[in-house]
């Protein structure tokens, strides 16, 4: 089982190097690698980004439906 919080943290590290990215390139690749561990954390066993029957989840980074959860 791989570490949730490794997936976690490398995720957003990727979403950090994508949005300083001077290059559409270099943006696009962290961008991917960014939704692969996202990918992995929607398949890691623990619930975390699980939906529940409701929509909502265990987890929301946008409680408020605004980027960065800023109201």
């Amino acid at each position: 089982m791989e570490d949730l919080n490794y997936l976690l943290k490398r995720e957003q590290e990727e979403l950090l190097r994508a949005r300083i990215a001077h290059s559409p390139v270099v943006r696009m690749t962290h961008q991917r690698l960014a939704q692969g561990y996202a990918a992995r954390i929607c398949r890691h066993p623990h619930p975390y980004r699980s939906r529940r029957p409701d929509g909502s989840a265990s987890f929301n980074p946008f409680p408020f439906n605004v980027e960065g959860g800023a109201a």
